[in-house]
């Protein structure tokens, strides 16, 4: 008798064990079990007709200014870091309060691992703030437990959403444009690419290296820290890297997409901007460019901390803008550690602010969100980077300060190879 009851203990303890690792194990599934999305049904061809209401989304512009507020690789691969405790939650809120924005427009990497469940409260987020909102994908979206078509899903159950899947046979998820209107004239036209994925190999011809120079170190060292230290290219830096970037089919689209635009707007052909996540391989003439001149602050602000990560060469979007004339401003992430904004041919290519604390080293300096501001002609008068102070519960990623130190001790290693190298000279 006197062993009843710590027996009967034991095994209640032991039940409750179980179902405790049966409930945690059981709901670890359901929150990794791979969802697969409803892909569009759009197939397009260069030859179809142009419908403004098919093709494209609207949103009405009132008398005053238009102020679009973006926000970069929120990058939250947890959901309750999200909630309101949180710093992604305040920067977010943070940002609405001090810009007054009329739209909001998420710039990719806005979530990986669960990112079924981060979308949804991503979506949460932005419907309590009740505006207008437009996301494109970044690299790692497409890491998480569902694909690129269920986020989309997820993503247009919020009401105030604009987000389109695009063409289901145009490279990428997630290609469409978003009408300005004002009194029923399309004034500006945003428009939204998926630079996709890494991997892509090129012609070793085609791509282009810089030899690391003193001169680098000193005007560009976050290129001069990429210089490579082996094989055939020792001592140079690679333009670019091996990251996504706009298939051909995609620029065919960006080029039909405006002249379908234009013919509905009765031959006006609106100015407009270009919202990705990847930065186009142009942006690193941009940075030469404004270097060389001299770092004009007429031309450019802000801060390169890190080698511009675009694709090591140019598939020809640029030149497709600088041909059609219409897009001024090109808005991408992908850098959590660069905010550059520069003019370059007449066209304004910017890294936006990087929103929260998740996968930087860099958030205490660079946190918050970018604006562009729309006028009552269209034109895309001002962009602005708005930093914030961190506010909030911290989330501390101790994997990338692993990293960090990882890189710091690398660097270190090749600077005293360096310096022997010199010293035998």
């Amino acid at each position: 008798m006197a062993l009843v009851l710590p027996v009967t203990a034991a095994l209640a303890i032991c039940i409750g064990i179980v179902l405790f690792y049966c409930i945690y194990f059981k709901r670890r599934y359901f929150m990794l079990k791979y969802k697969i999305g409803k892909k569009s049904d759009r197939i397009w061809s260069p030859d179809d007709l142009f419908d403004v209401e098919k093709d494209t989304v609207s949103v009405e512009k009132g008398e005053k200014d238009f102020v679009i507020l973006t926000f970069p690789d929120i990058q939250v691969w947890q959901p309750f870091r999200l909630g309101k405790k949180y710093v992604i939650y305040h920067t977010i809120m943070n940002a609405v309060k001090k810009t007054n924005p009329d739209m909001i427009v998420l710039l990719g990497d806005n979530a990986f691992y669960f990112s079924r469940q981060c979308y949804k409260k991503i979506v949460n987020i932005m419907e309590k703030v009740g505006l207008p909102w437009a996301p494109v994908f970044g690299n790692h979206d497409r890491e998480g437990n569902a694909d690129l078509e269920a986020l989309g899903d997820i993503m247009m159950e919020g009401k105030h959403c604009l987000f389109r899947k695009g063409p289901r046979n145009v490279c990428g998820e997630g290609n469409y444009a978003v009408n300005i209107r004002q009194k029923g004239e399309i004034i500006h036209t945003l428009l939204f690419f998926d630079t996709g994925d890494a991997g892509f190999t090129y012609d070793e011809k085609k791509v282009r290296y810089l030899k690391a120079t003193k001169e680098m170190k000193e005007k560009m060292p976050a290129y001069y820290a990429t210089r490579i230290h082996e094989g055939e290219h020792k001592g140079e830096v690679l333009v670019g890297d091996y990251w996504g970037t706009f298939s051909y089919d995609q620029i065919q689209y960006y080029r039909w997409l405006l002249a379908g635009i234009t013919e509905a707007n009765d031959g006006k052909k609106p100015e407009s901007t270009l919202f990705c996540h990847i930065a186009l391989y142009e942006f690193n003439d941009a940075y030469f460019d404004w270097v060389e001149k001299g770092c004009d602050k007429r031309t450019g602000f802000g801060e390169i901390n890190v080698k511009i990560g675009s694709a090591a060469i140019s598939t020809g979007m640029f030149d497709a803008i600088l041909a059609e004339g219409s897009t001024k401003n090109v808005i991408v992430g992908h850098e959590h550690e660069n905010d550059l904004s520069l003019l370059y041919k007449g066209v304004r290519l910017s890294y936006a602010v990087k929103c929260g604390d998740e996968c930087t080293t860099f958030a205490e300096t660079i946190n918050g969100g970018s604006t562009l501001t729309i006028d009552s002609e269209g034109r895309g008068i001002n962009y602005t980077n708005v930093r914030l102070p961190l506010e909030g519960k911290r989330h501390y990623d101790k994997m990338l300060w692993y990293y960090a130190k990882q890189d710091e001790e690398e660097a270190r290693k090749w600077a005293e190879i360096e310096a022997k190298e010199e010293d035998n000279v």
